[in-house]
């Protein structure tokens, strides 16, 4: 499967990126080992597609990103930082809850109301949209991001997106 080669080449690529004393900061194994297995869970069955307006952002800009669910659902997007800890829950958020996206219409985010800003270190991180037909618990949702857990329960689709930031 196309991303799971990826995924593999990711993991070659961070563990590479580690040898070099002035090379960015890329997620650690275990960062990586957790989007392989949310990827690998995923049912292709649930088909969801995520661009980034960029692959490369200095920090302090803002960035976008527009996914396409194949079927209707709630659609979630999850960051894994540059600097290989920090994983959020970046969407729905508490400022804008509206997740529900019909099959084939394009979720542009962030909306008006709302910034995404790269805020580093320089690196790579990685994006991950997650699409559910039914509402996932948000609250437990976020507490397992919060925690590094990178866990979807029951039937979902995921995409993934990478996005290097470099310094101002």
């Amino acid at each position: 499967m196309k991303t799971r080669s990826f995924i593999a080449a990711l993991l070659v690529a961070a563990g590479l990126a580690g040898c070099g004393a002035s090379t960015p900061t890329a997620p650690d194994s275990g960062s990586l080992a957790r989007v392989d297995t949310l990827m690998r869970s995923a049912s292709g069955a649930l088909p969801i597609a995520l661009k980034l307006s960029s692959e490369q952002i200095r920090m302090g800009d803002t960035l976008g990103a527009s996914v396409t669910p194949g079927v209707s659902g709630h659609v979630y997007l999850i960051q894994v930082g540059t600097d290989g800890r920090t994983q959020s829950l970046l969407f729905p958020n508490a400022i804008d809850g509206a997740n529900f996206v019909p099959a084939g219409n394009t979720l542009q985010l962030p909306r008006p109301n709302w910034r995404m800003t790269a805020r580093g270190p320089a690196g790579v991180g990685y994006f991950v949209a997650v699409l559910s037909v039914q509402p996932l618990d948000l609250m437990a949702l976020q507490a397992s991001v919060a925690r590094g857990e990178l866990a979807v329960p029951g039937s979902y689709g995921a995409a993934m997106a990478t996005l290097r930031e470099t310094a101002p």
